[in-house]
């Protein structure tokens, strides 16, 4: 693969320069927004029908249950003075860091590239009470601002953007006090896949603006690297929702055409991260790590 060798080494393709994440993320969370049917819960991510999820918002928060699950052992065992702090790393519109700070009364400080997304996980906040236990920052993760040590980290699906997986676990590892815990919920490519995945893979990856699709063992082995060990993994790929058969073929056909606007390019994206999916080229996980003490 051009993103990752077949035993999941660093990606070895020209990165997408951070300032081209942005204008993706400016440019569609609009779209996200309107279209991606989350509604309040405020969700640029997944929806997950998971065993006993009955309802689309439901489906929406699974992964903020999940992170707040993950998290809560270190957020109780925190032996700070103040109220214990999360780091929310790729916020998206404040969604899931409004609703912790909401269910775990905690603190939550947001990271995005996109100024769009900033702005409007701001609004959110103040709209929702929360404006001082929530604040949203916009940053790079290869340039992140100083900030407190956190109790707690998560990433939903903004891992894979990250330059390189041990660039994002050293950096993660930087902001988290010892026995703090983070929590990755994105997609991983398959352990072994057959030259025909490529192509899909290529296509993902480029419509999505991705830099660090990996295998699930190499992540672990790059956190491992910088003192943050396994505590659990999850494969939730069964419960990814795809698109009916009769229009996932129509639109990998129609997402060939090279169309200019930003919107086209995610459905490009996505149709291929659909057929990757359904093939067994990638997996989507969530990654529990917990930093040495």
């Amino acid at each position: 693969m051009s993103a990752t060798d077949d035993h999941g080494s660093d990606p070895v393709a020209a990165p997408v320069a951070a300032s081209a994440i942005a204008q993706y993320y400016d440019s569609n969370t609009g779209p996200f927004l309107a279209l991606g049917g989350s509604g309040e819960v405020a969700a640029i991510h997944r929806a997950i029908y998971a065993p006993g999820v009955q309802t689309r918002a439901q489906a929406f928060n699974y992964l903020n249950a999940c992170v707040a699950q993950a998290i809560k052992p270190c957020i109780e065992s925190s032996h700070s003075q103040v109220q214990a702090q999360v780091l929310d790393l790729g916020c998206g519109v404040g969604g899931t860091s409004t609703w912790l700070a909401q269910t775990l009364a905690v603190g939550v400080t947001g990271i995005t590239i996109s100024a769009a997304q900033q702005k409007l996980a701001t609004g959110r906040a103040q709209q929702l009470g929360l404006g001082h236990r929530c604040r949203f920052i916009q940053a790079d993760f290869a340039a992140m601002p100083e900030l407190p040590t956190m109790d707690a980290a998560f990433a939903i699906e903004s891992f894979v953007h990250a330059g390189s997986a041990d660039s994002f676990f050293a950096m993660a590892a930087r902001q988290l006090r010892s026995g703090g815990r983070l929590v990755i919920c994105d997609d991983f490519l398959a352990p072994r896949n057959p030259p025909q995945a490529h192509k899909w893979v290529k296509r993902f990856e480029r419509g999505w603006h991705l830099n660090n699709l990996g295998t699930l063992d190499h992540a672990i082995a790059a956190a491992a690297r910088h003192g943050l060990h396994l505590i659990n993994t999850e494969d939730l790929s069964a419960f990814v929702p795809g698109f009916y058969p009769p229009l996932l073929w129509s639109m990998r056909h129609l997402t060939r055409l090279p169309l200019p606007w930003p919107y086209w390019h995610n459905l490009a994206g996505g149709t291929a991260l659909q057929y990757c999916i359904k093939q067994g080229w990638t997996r989507y996980h969530v990654l529990i790590l917990e930093k040495a003490a």
